[in-house]
């Protein structure tokens, strides 16, 4: 069976386009440094998070597929 390879799966943002767009007076070498300081500082693990919860949501919306609860024993 063949696969659909045809989907955008990659994640890919323009930091630069970003800082020119919202901090306009920002000079090339302040956004240079913000640029690489910005890669120290992303959590792939929120990006994850953010993928998960995503997940959740469509299984829960589009799929009608809901994490099981846990029975009370009391």
């Amino acid at each position: 069976m063949p696969t659909n390879s045809d989907y955008d799966r990659e994640f890919s943002y323009d930091i630069d386009a970003y800082l020119i767009a919202n901090y306009p007076l920002m000079n090339m070498a302040t956004r240079r440094s913000v640029c690489s300081l910005a890669f120290e500082w992303i959590d792939t693990e929120l990006i994850e998070d953010a993928i998960d919860a995503c997940v959740g949501h469509y299984a829960k919306d589009k799929l009608n597929i809901a994490k099981k609860e846990e029975e009370d024993d009391s």
